[in-house]
């Protein structure tokens, strides 16, 4: 079995912009399927979708809405475990839209992973994710080769065992969006499975309309999410915390303390802060009421 048979991809799209062809391009040169979930785009940007969909191993699912992310990703692992013909990949790889892989991409990430003493451990490869705003930064990590360990990851770029989501179940629909990662890597720990970053492997993302400033003679990171991402971050963010205080406590605090520094940041550098906080307070609120998908 060569590199590209043992991996199968998904790739989530909400109004992709004419770039999305060439990313596609490049995660199906080197996998053996790719399975597009359009999250209820508009008709400009599925005419994009359509220059591709005609392709041999790519299949798109088209939604009629905005269904969520976890929704989407779901869709794309059960039409990958559910097809008629007999799945032969081992590895599940999942990306944004605006991801864009080297064709030694999975060939790089897969190595590292033959590498490793323990492979049984293994449930989720990752890559370095690179800032796109700072690209000409990067780090020294690029000469390491060892796998290195992590407790949570985000999904974009990232290979999951196959055999993971049969035994510990697919991502939580009920987020909607944001921190479904999280939970899902948490929940992947509490099974005895560890996380890891291939660290030889880049991938540029972009966490949204990213700006550098200086406080306190540091440079700090205004990711500039809208007033909905804001209220879908704090509201999943807490029911996280719930759902794994026993077990995850040294990751809480983390988060925790990196939430409390973001916030510092949203009120001194981000534009419409009160509309966000507005958000974050209703995510607050409905955490404590217990409701979950989309926001009203």
């Amino acid at each position: 079995m060569t590199i590209k048979d043992k991996v199968a991809s998904i790739m989530v799209t909400y109004n992709p912009e004419a770039d999305v062809v060439d990313n596609a391009t490049s995660i199906i040169q080197s996998c053996e399927r790719l399975v597009i979930i359009d999250n209820g785009s508009s008709p400009n940007s599925k005419a994009f979708l359509h220059d591709i969909e005609n392709e041999e191993k790519i299949t798109i699912i088209y939604n009629p809405q905005n269904m969520g992310l976890g929704h989407a990703l779901n869709q794309g692992i059960n039409c990958l475990l559910e097809s008629p013909e007999p799945p032969h990949f081992d590895w599940i790889a999942t990306f944004d839209q605006d991801s864009k892989v080297d064709k030694d991409y999975f060939s790089k990430m897969l190595a590292s992973y033959e590498a490793h003493l323990n492979k049984e451990e293994v449930a989720i490869l990752a890559p370095n994710w690179i800032e796109e705003k700072l690209i000409n930064k990067v780090s020294s990590q690029i000469d390491k080769t060892q796998l290195q360990e992590q407790k949570t990851v985000i999904t974009s770029g990232s290979l999951v065992k196959k055999k993971i989501f049969t035994e510990i179940g697919l991502f939580e629909e009920d987020y909607f969006i944001d921190f479904l990662d999280h939970e899902f890597c948490l929940r992947v720990r509490t099974r005895g499975y560890k996380i890891f970053i291939s660290p030889q492997v880049y991938m540029v993302h972009n966490l949204g309309n990213t700006q550098q400033h200086r406080l306190l003679g540091s440079n700090v990171m205004a990711t500039n999410h809208n007033y909905i991402r804001r209220y879908y971050i704090t509201r999943n963010r807490l029911y996280t915390y719930k759902k794994y205080f026993r077990t995850e406590k040294e990751w809480i605090k983390g988060d925790f303390i990196a939430t409390a520094k973001e916030f510092i940041i949203i009120l001194l550098f981000e534009q419409d802060r009160g509309k966000k906080l507005g958000s974050m307070f209703k995510g607050v609120f409905d955490a404590l009421l217990g409701k979950k998908g989309p926001m009203n």
